[in-house]
């Protein structure tokens, strides 16, 4: 049944309370005001102001609910109207509920968007996974809401990223951070979107990477957990990535290819920095990759390309049972190399990292410089790593791993065998 739209008049509140008591209702138009009307419904009384517009030969309309009666009077209904009035004044293009873009239709435009992203860098697209998975927690609460109601409403998205921060706070920080860049991105598309975000309320937390290292007590326990890890593969990509601090993700996409062990060197594709990284291979990195390339591997669902150097370790990292895994293992190559007192530009080359202040285009330069510093340097890091773990090469740089040397006291026990 259609709203019946009455006659404007000047509304005043004896003219309300007549028109409640004669159960009159429908639209009743504000003589005083243009757009304003008073709804009058079966359970309440509300204030609202209506904007027509005609765009390309189609009539649109907003309308906007300024508040309820007896709280807002008349006076303070007329005032608000005057408000919204001045907001449409600027010209700006009337958008109707069918037309504005709702997160749920903004959410997968900006998955897209990720992914093509990634696959432009050839690199995995692992963040729009996590957006995928996040998606979870922020679509149920945000999917039919428009872009432009979340903007108009700060507070209930600050409402909502608090109860999520005092369960979940890692996800309530992304779940924001993501609701923002959709935002963003949205707003280059469409003009009429409001400038204010509707993050705009939220007090992000300061985000702090986290720096967890093993202590150089805690190696033997850590060797301890190696040494009962089945798989040779995955015990030659954890051995790897302790002793190159190299990035979990960027170890599991190496392949064969990317290993030239004639001339001691390996080769991170298409890094976090946008380049080729070249890194020297000291005696005991050469052990972790034979570890891995010696081994009989089995047909893994994960392994798709079958080049890879580390087969089936994409996921390792996380269910390792192991004290110190993935990205801590860089941090621990990080506390190696401090302790030992290495250049820090070498150890920034040899991490990946781009030092600040230098331009991109002398980078090269100063890593051809440095060469013969990068390999001193490594392998006095993977030596140093071998020794807090307990381990030993044997005598020849390609010869397999022995167990430590007998103490004085069981010098007459017979000498252990290479263990191959």
């Amino acid at each position: 049944m259609a709203t019946i739209t009455h006659k404007p008049r000047v509304i005043t509140t004896e003219h309300i309370v007549a028109l409640r008591e004669f159960e009159e209702r429908g639209l009743f138009p504000d003589r005083t005001v243009q757009g304003l009307f008073l709804r009058i419904g079966d359970k309440s009384t509300s204030w609202l102001y209506k904007k027509w517009q005609r765009t390309k030969g189609r009539r649109k309309s907003v309308e906007r609910t300024l508040g309820h009666w007896p709280v807002m009077q008349p006076p303070a209904a007329r005032a608000e109207a005057l408000k919204a009035a001045g907001e449409f004044a600027d010209g700006a293009a009337i958008v109707s509920k069918a037309d504005a873009v709702i997160f749920s239709a903004a959410f997968a435009r900006y998955v897209e968007y990720l992914n093509a992203k990634a696959a432009k860098k050839g690199k995995p697209a692992r963040w729009a996974y996590n957006v995928e998975k996040l998606g979870k927690i922020m679509l149920p609460e945000w999917g039919s809401w428009t872009l432009a109601d979340m903007a108009k409403r700060p507070d209930a998205v600050a409402d909502w990223y608090d109860r999520l921060h005092k369960t979940t706070p890692a996800s309530a920080g992304h779940c924001g951070r993501i609701i923002r860049a959709i935002y963003r991105r949205e707003a280059k598309r469409d003009i009429n979107l409001p400038a204010r975000l509707p993050t705009s309320a939220i007090e992000f937390d300061g985000y702090k990477p986290s720096q967890v290292a093993l202590d150089f007590g805690d190696y033997p326990a850590w060797r301890a957990k190696w040494d009962k890890i089945e798989s040779q593969v995955e015990r030659g990509y954890h051995l790897f990535s302790l002793l190159s601090g190299m990035r979990p993700g960027e170890v599991a996409r190496m392949t064969v290819n990317d290993i030239d062990l004639s001339k001691k060197m390996f080769v991170i594709r298409n890094s976090k920095s946008d380049r080729d990284l070249h890194i020297p291979i000291s005696p005991e990195i050469e052990y972790a990759i034979k570890l891995a390339t010696g081994a009989e591997v089995k047909p893994h669902h994960e392994v798709k390309d079958k080049s890879l150097l580390f087969p089936g370790c994409k996921q390792v990292s996380a269910r390792a049972d192991l004290p110190i895994r993935g990205q801590k293992l860089r941090h621990s190559w990080r506390a190696v190399c401090a302790d030992l007192g290495v250049d820090g530009l070498i150890s920034h080359f040899l991490l990946g990292h781009a030092p600040k202040g230098i331009s991109q285009e002398y980078i090269p330069i100063l890593i051809l410089a440095n060469g013969p510093g990068m390999k001193t340097a490594q392998a006095k890091i993977s030596a140093r790593i071998f020794e807090l773990l307990g381990l030993t090469l044997g005598s020849h740089h390609d010869a397999p791993l022995v167990p430590d040397a007998p103490t004085a006291k069981k010098s007459k026990v017979a000498a252990p065998a290479r263990i191959a």
